[in-house]
């Protein structure tokens, strides 16, 4: 099993994922204990606002540039500059129209959304030819940034939330800035004569699926606010921090890899050996893992925080169960964003914003029963989305087994 594990592409960058959790993670534990609860809670939005933007803001040129392996050559480059820049734009409309931030922290969202979109693309071409440091690296980076917004703040002794989000703003522009002078140098010598036929034919339904996606990834902090205030999502933060990171860390590992490796699997047999193998391989970490969360989170947190922030069972547990349906469902997106027909990737990508639309409103029925209530209202959504998912990838496998 030891050897399995090493061999595991998906759990080797989960490990890699790992190294820039532990960066988010006391990088979080941190400003949690530096700022305020209320402008933690903000920077906790804007961290969640901006991981959806930059999911979102390449328009699925990312996803389709890792589903064909395509060379990000100039047209391409220009393409997702210009969906980037628009994504942005309406990021900061949001953000102004439903939470109301305050103007520095709207250009930041505006900086930081740009920069995270060019990084997807660039990191996309990298993941597409299985140069994973690199590619785990560009999406790492923002991590690392956390960790270093956090000893900055410490430094200036400030409490309030425009310091560490302008520093991270600064920071994910310089990532974008490093990603496309790589790529631009790999490749000068072998640029296409123009844009890949059928680009948006893909991207489109691509990225309303990976939009979905990223919107449920962020779903808690993005609906926390509304539903139970901005002091309970500073709460949340730090349950993410300390619960969710590990989670998030074999989920990236199994998005990153699993769908290069089910592209590139010469037969339907190696395909299924490959899945099987790596679902073992996960649940097995994973429960491993919950114990480890279950045992350590709770002191870990009344130390390094001084007892502001105290993790409940019942919260534990449903961090720990949201975690759990987070990675099943990433596993179960990648078969299908690989293997799936463009109809299936339609019915996937209208169904993964219906789950989205029954995790909300799970969640604001449940938040009568507080935090813990909405924390479960949204995994009722994930676990939706997973029985779907798996059910297309199942469909797919068996066609494509059929008509061999």
């Amino acid at each position: 099993m030891l050897r399995l594990l090493h061999e595991s592409p998906a759990l080797r960058v989960a490990a890699a994922f790992g190294v820039g959790g532990v960066s988010f993670a006391v990088g979080s534990l941190m400003l949690a204990r530096q700022l305020s609860t209320q402008d933690y809670g903000l920077v906790s939005l804007v961290i969640g606002i901006v991981s959806v933007a930059t999911v979102v803001a390449p328009l699925g040129v990312d996803s389709a540039i890792t589903r064909h392996g395509w060379l990000v050559g100039s047209q391409l480059r220009r393409i997702a500059l210009a969906a980037s820049l628009f994504t942005a734009g309406v990021t900061a409309i949001i953000g102004w129209t439903l939470y109301a931030l305050p103007a520095f922290l709207l250009i930041c969202l505006l900086v930081a959304a740009a920069a995270g979109g060019i990084s997807q693309v660039t990191a996309a071409h990298f993941q597409a030819r299985r140069q994973f440091a690199l590619s785990v690296a560009l999406m790492q980076a923002p991590n690392w940034a956390l960790g270093a917004a956090a000893i900055l703040t410490a430094l200036a002794g400030t409490t309030a939330s425009a310091f560490p989000t302008a520093t991270l703003a600064a920071t994910g522009l310089a990532i974008a800035v490093v990603g496309w002078r790589l790529v631009t140098r790999r490749t000068k010598q072998a640029e296409p004569l123009a844009r890949p036929q059928g680009l948006w034919t893909e991207a489109i339904p691509l990225v309303t699926v990976t939009a979905a996606s990223a919107c449920f990834l962020q779903l808690e902090r993005l609906v926390i606010p509304a539903a139970v205030g901005i002091n309970a999502l500073s709460l949340y933060g730090v349950l993410a921090a300390l619960v969710g990171s590990p989670f998030r860390m074999i989920q990236g590992g199994t998005a990153v890899t699993l769908v290069p490796r089910l592209r590139e699997a010469a037969t339907i047999q190696a395909r299924w050996h490959l899945l099987r193998r790596e679902a073992v391989l996960l649940l097995v970490v994973m429960v491993a893992g919950s114990a480890l969360i279950w045992l350590l989170a709770p002191p870990i947190a009344h130390l390094i925080l001084a007892g502001r922030y105290e993790l409940s069972t019942p919260l534990l547990l449903a961090t720990i169960v949201s975690g759990f349906l987070k990675v099943v469902s990433a596993f179960a997106i990648a078969t299908a964003s690989t293997l799936a027909s463009a109809r299936s990737l339609r019915l996937l990508s209208v169904g993964s914003w219906v789950c989205l639309g029954i995790g909300v409103a799970a969640s604001f029925v449940a938040s009568r029963w507080g935090l813990v209530g909405v924390l479960y209202g949204i995994s009722f959504g994930w676990l939706v989305r997973c029985a779907m998912a798996t059910g297309i990838s199942l469909s797919a496998l068996r066609h494509l087994t059929a008509g061999r």
